[in-house]
């Protein structure tokens, strides 16, 4: 057996090949130095990201969407949330989602921060923002989507996302951002 070479650091990229590529994502292969120096290959998704927004009216209610859901063959409780393409704008992609699938504008737009919703398999960067001051417009569905957008108390909403049998993971660490802000201090 050879010694694992050492001349090169750690996680340091060897190469790097696309396996498959559509719109939204593609399914890559990279070579890469390992911790004790020996290759390793890396199979991820490269995704350029989702954006999500937290609709709150002036009352303090929410709006979540019903959303079926392909894969899972089931519904499920959201926040309007999408994908993005490269070179998208975190916000516009927010914007532009709260309006095709909720029905709203809104006015005023706050950052609550971004996680890793698959850290070991993509990665996607996952931003969340506050949208206030709303407007009713229509929907303006895709035809692969199935959503129906639902107004209720802040309170209903959180049990809603968090009592499902399958739950949103996106939607639960948006809830969970949206909580560390308004525990800084701010105020819906």
């Amino acid at each position: 057996m050879s010694e694992p070479r050492s001349d090169r650091s750690p996680f340091t990229r060897l190469s790097f090949e696309v396996l498959v590529a559509n719109p939204w994502h593609r399914y890559c292969r990279d070579r890469y130095v390992q911790t004790d120096g020996s290759e390793g290959t890396y199979y991820y998704i490269d995704m350029p990201g989702s954006c999500a927004a937290i609709p709150v009216f002036d009352d303090g209610s929410t709006a979540l969407v019903r959303v079926h859901r392909y894969l899972l063959g089931v519904d499920l409780w959201e926040f309007p949330i999408g994908g993005m393409k490269a070179g998208d704008d975190p916000l516009s992609v927010a914007q532009k989602e709260l309006h095709e699938e909720a029905g709203l504008l809104a006015r005023r737009w706050t950052s609550l921060g971004q996680f890793a919703p698959y850290k070991g398999v993509s990665n996607e960067r996952c931003h969340f923002f506050l949208a206030r001051d709303l407007e009713p417009v229509e929907q303006e569905l895709e035809p692969s989507e199935r959503i129906t957008m639902h107004r209720m108390p802040l309170a209903q909403a959180r049990a809603r996302l968090l009592d499902q049998e399958v739950g949103d993971g996106q939607s639960m660490a948006g809830l969970m951002l949206l909580d560390r802000w308004l525990q800084r201090g701010n105020t819906l």
